[in-house]
């Protein structure tokens, strides 16, 4: 391992990322891993990799890093304003960066999660097969300012590769989500039921466990226990308050609040990078 990257300024909140750790959940072991898994995918088909690699998951904006040593990166996920020693770089292509070099992350615009990924991705003790930070489970730890992330001790790549523009997601302020029907869904009112498909939700808060909505009040028929069920990134739960919550990648695996839906697989990037007041209306998929 080499240094690659020293923290000089913390912003929201940062965490190392891979696909998951996966095969614990029996063991209430949430998988963690990227938020945003389109986007953080395309970082390494971008720089070439083939092996579950780590990246750097941030969220909204305020970091800044000094380079340790000269290696090649790309940013990828959400709209973000990047600099290279204050001059703008483009995101989903790859650029270089030299010893002593400023990498600052200013603001998102649109969207909340974006990856930055060294060629080689970043190393880091690997806990239950696995280098996904889980700050609630003692596995990893959030980024701090003077930390210093490592990589591998791999040359620069000096090539310029990267993702069209056609082809990059798009993260606007209102979205449309698939799901699917949860295991209580036919428990809850005809009226919520109803609510759920045609009401527009609206993000006021959240982080890796869990993203809770505004919008309408959700309800059973009739009020009663529900035995705690296996949940999953995508579940949204309905607590008493009757306003929807969606568990994220670090969400617990069993869960006691009524399910309505589940989000689709293929529409979870769309829910992560959401961000305050932002809205979503869900549209139920027959399984």
């Amino acid at each position: 391992m080499r240094p690659l990257l020293l923290v000089r300024k913390q912003g929201v909140y940062g965490s190392l990322q891979d696909q998951g750790r996966y095969g614990y959940r029996a063991y209430g072991v949430p998988t963690a891993g990227a938020m945003d898994r389109r986007s953080f995918q395309a970082s390494h088909l971008i720089l070439g990799h083939t092996d579950n690699e780590t990246s750097l998951e941030l969220f909204i904006g305020g970091f800044e890093f000094e380079a340790l040593a000269e290696a090649t990166y790309v940013l990828t996920g959400a709209e973000s304003i990047c600099l290279v020693n204050g001059l703008p770089i483009e995101m989903w292509k790859t650029f270089q960066l030299k010893k002593g070099d400023r990498l600052t992350i200013q603001r998102v615009v649109k969207g909340a999660i974006l990856y930055l990924t060294p060629y080689g991705g970043f190393q880091a003790e690997q806990q239950l097969g696995s280098r996904s930070c889980f700050p609630l489970g003692h596995m990893g730890e959030s980024l701090q300012k003077g930390h210093i992330l490592y990589g591998q001790s791999v040359a620069s790549s000096t090539k310029t590769r990267g993702l069209y523009a056609p082809y990059r997601p798009q993260f606007e302020s209102h979205r449309v989500v698939r799901a699917f029907k949860g295991p209580h869904f036919h428990l809850f009112s005809i009226e919520s039921q109803q609510q759920f498909i045609e009401t527009t939700f609206q993000f006021v808060s959240g982080n890796r466990m869990g993203y809770y909505l505004k919008g309408g009040v959700l309800q059973l028929q009739q009020p009663r226990d529900i035995l705690s069920e296996a949940t999953q990134f995508g579940t949204i739960q309905v607590p008493k308050s009757g306003e929807p919550i969606v568990l994220m990648a670090d969400a617990q695996t069993v869960g006691g609040y009524p399910i309505i839906a589940t989000v689709h697989e293929d529409d979870l990037d769309q829910i992560a990078q959401m961000r305050r007041l932002d809205t979503v209306k869900f549209t139920l998929m027959e399984v």
